[in-house]
């Protein structure tokens, strides 16, 4: 019973937050429309999704790594190094397409992999592993490019990144919907969930319920570097070309994007969509904010600010709890 009772607080506490995003999303497009009338339209709702796809899906990794009580700060690094060598495979040719996709996918197990390691083994921080993985990856890719990156994506990939389906979605927008809800469902309904929450909430108490701590951590560092490479695919499928910019915003951007989502950073709390009305919240946001000429520092200002108040708000909640 008591069990049951949790689970109907915390549904209840995600479908809360859930709402409060979704007003706030209103509130945002309302004051738009005020500030610009007849800029709010079905296309520029679509096209802030396609903005906000690309870092959602990188929020769905990083939402997987706090629920354990981790952080991944080389997903970044991993979106760039994608871009990097996506295009570098590619060579603007459909039939390197898939070669680069496995090439890009190794690269981001591999970088999952070390912060596993790194995290688990040596017991070094996740902070700071991953902002050392984050590192040498820069490093990485700067000496494979000489610091001057060329070439173009497949036409393949342009097509994903910049279509439309149906001539009202982007394709961006519907990939990242779909490992939402793949997702989602992973957690809600698979001991694979259960155990992603039991270990954030009490990594102790979990492995001594029999739940492998490790490997659920390990899985959590290697999905977050997928869903970062896939993201780094779509980014560079949108763009084009080769940017050593591109994921730079991405690792306080998809922070902002989970905490305001509701999820804890404490690890054991929170869930997907929370995350993926976040994502599409901040897009809305600096869209905003560009209409009415903010510039980068305001915008970074604001976004510190956002971080700021919502791990203030976590812990002084949990401190009125306990």
């Amino acid at each position: 019973m008591q069990e049951s009772d949790l689970k109907s607080r915390k549904i209840s506490q995600g479908s809360r937050q859930c709402l409060i995003l979704l007003l706030s999303i209103t509130c945002l497009f309302v004051l738009q429309a005020v500030l610009r009338p007849g800029s709010v339209t079905l296309a520029q709702g679509m096209n802030i999704s396609r903005q906000a796809s690309t870092l959602g899906i990188v929020v769905l990794g990083q939402t997987l790594v706090i629920l354990t009580g981790g952080i991944d700060l080389s997903v970044g690094s991993i979106v760039t190094i994608t871009n990097v060598f996506a295009v570098s495979y590619m060579k603007g040719q459909d039939e390197n397409f898939f070669t680069a996709v496995l090439v890009c996918a190794g690269i981001g197990l591999a970088a999952g992999a070390v912060n596993a390691i790194g995290v688990l083994k040596l017991k070094i921080a996740p902070f700071v592993m991953t902002l050392c993985t984050s590192t040498m990856l820069q490093g990485i890719y700067l000496v494979y490019t000489g610091g001057s990156p060329s070439g173009n994506v497949s036409p393949s990939l342009k097509q994903i990144g910049n279509g439309l389906c149906a001539g009202v979605i982007p394709y961006p927008t519907l990939i990242w919907t779909a490992l939402a809800v793949l997702l989602w469902i992973a957690l809600s309904y698979t001991p694979f969930g259960r155990y992603t929450y039991a270990v954030g909430e009490n990594p102790d108490a979990a492995g001594l319920c029999g739940i492998s701590v490790d490997r659920i951590k390990i899985s959590a560092y290697l999905l977050s570097s997928l869903f970062a490479v896939a993201a780094g695919l779509l980014a560079s499928g949108y763009i084009g070309t080769t940017s050593l910019s591109l994921g730079n915003d991405y690792i306080t951007n998809s922070l902002a994007a989970v905490l305001i989502g509701g999820n804890s950073i404490e690890g054991g709390k929170g869930g997907v969509w929370g995350g993926f009305l976040g994502a599409f919240l901040l897009m809305l946001l600096f869209a905003l904010l560009t209409m009415v000429h903010v510039g980068q520092a305001g915008k970074l200002v604001i976004q510190g600010v956002i971080i700021f108040a919502v791990v203030f708000g976590q812990r002084y909640g949990l401190g009125r709890k306990g």
